[in-house]
């Protein structure tokens, strides 16, 4: 199994990666790592905390998603904040990229597949490219677990990985129920400059699978079911539409984001490196730590894995941004007078959660568990305070006629 072996050892019927294509395709995608210091010899380690509820898990997501940091207040010594002038706070929006015919092509595939039939595989059944497949993944790089790349119960398409050349091909060569070691050489565009062109390896437990059979999209029949257009120009031009309209949204992510910039950069913030540090370690808990519990890792292990975590250049620099904009927010929402009643709340996290597939239902049940709602309030405050910053902003997007005001 994967959470046992280390990256040098083989198993029965382990297999080595050889060229592939480097077709994009949605999958499993390890993010980068920089090499942590090693344990000190006699140290020990804090053991991991108990798994989230399910009532926690929509908070996790939000929070994960969401440029938030957790609730500063039960913090002690947080560095006194100014709150900056929200005045003349103007920014510009530079255009999106355009729509490629590679991906009104994708989109076009996952509709298809929607429409697929499938079949589950039996245990022990060979797997084949297109089959849809549930993997536990253990990413590996200079002997070390590369941060971001732990995956658990995770559905992909088995597609070749653009990041990950050879990857779908080795598992395609397996049967559910095996556990397989893919190694193969990072390219030299990966994300992470410090991995480019090195060798890594990731140990996948295959859990389970589903064959996929795609339907004719070319027959009327597959037009019909896919309820888009009479014909595939109707089709396409539906897709196109659709994604234009998600590319505007994500235009209205980038202005926030460059607002909450500003904002912060209007004032002094100092974030302390032990609340960075305790930052990282609850976002690495949360993603990492608590599977590296249940796959027997020892405490050694585990802290070499945190290790990774905090010195990562990315994920620092994330979570300080992340709590520089935490704190001008609290000090802007303290300054401004901002209430936030429970009616409110909801209805904040509601049109927030609603794009991550989170149901009012969920967060009602978040609400009442005392920890999650906790932290379901710290959102909620700071989906309030940024609400509140960009109704005073001017939002000017490039290629646009006229500025737009958030109001």
């Amino acid at each position: 199994m994967a959470s046992k072996k280390t990256p040098s050892e083989k198993s029965p019927g382990a297999k080595a990666s050889g060229p592939a294509s480097s077709t994009k395709s949605q999958g499993a995608k390890a993010s980068a790592s920089s090499t942590p210091a090693k344990k000190p010899a006699g140290s020990t380690s804090k053991p991991p905390e108990p798994l989230a509820s399910p009532a926690q898990a929509p908070v996790q997501q939000l929070v994960q998603r969401l440029p938030v940091a957790p609730g500063l207040g039960h913090q002690a010594d947080l560095p006194e904040v100014k709150a900056p002038s929200l005045e003349n706070l103007d920014v510009r929006v530079p255009a999106g990229e355009d729509l490629t015919e590679e991906d009104l092509l994708e989109r076009f595939h996952e509709l298809a597949r929607a429409k697929a039939e499938v079949r589950q595989r039996a245990e022990g059944e060979a797997l084949a490219m297109g089959d849809d497949v549930q993997l536990d993944i253990l990413g590996y790089a200079n002997g070390r677990l590369i941060p971001l790349s732990t995956r658990m119960g995770y559905w992909m398409e088995l597609a070749p990985q653009l990041m990950l050349p050879g990857f779908s091909e080795v598992i395609a060569e397996a049967s559910v129920g095996d556990s397989v070691e893919v190694g193969l050489i990072l390219p030299d565009d990966y994300p992470a400059e410090q991995l480019r062109g090195m060798p890594a390896r990731f140990l996948v437990d295959v859990k389970a699978a589903r064959e996929v059979r795609m339907p004719d999209t070319e027959s009327d029949a597959f037009l019909q079911q896919l309820g888009r257009g009479a014909t595939h120009e109707e089709v396409m031009g539906s897709i196109v539409e659709e994604m234009e309209g998600e590319m505007a949204d994500l235009l209205w992510v980038d202005a926030r984001n460059l607002v909450l910039d500003t904002v912060v950069s209007r004032t002094e913030v100092q974030v302390p490196k032990a609340l960075v540090d305790e930052e990282i370690r609850r976002r690495w808990l949360q993603m990492e730590g608590e599977t590296l519990a249940q796959k027997f890792f020892s405490l050694e292990e585990q802290q070499e894995a945190l290790d990774g975590w905090l010195h990562h250049p990315g994920i620092r620099e994330d979570v300080e941004r992340r709590l520089k904009i935490a704190l001008v927010l609290r000090a802007i929402a303290q300054r401004d007078k901002l209430q936030l009643t429970p009616q409110v709340a909801l209805e904040l996290l509601k049109e927030s959660s609603e794009p991550f597939g989170i149901s009012e239902a969920q967060l009602r049940e978040s609400m009442i568990d005392p920890a999650a709602s906790a932290q379901m309030m710290d959102v909620a405050w700071h989906l309030l305070a940024v609400e509140h910053v960009m109704t005073l902003a001017k939002v000017t997007f490039e290629g646009a006629d006229a500025g737009l005001a958030q109001g």
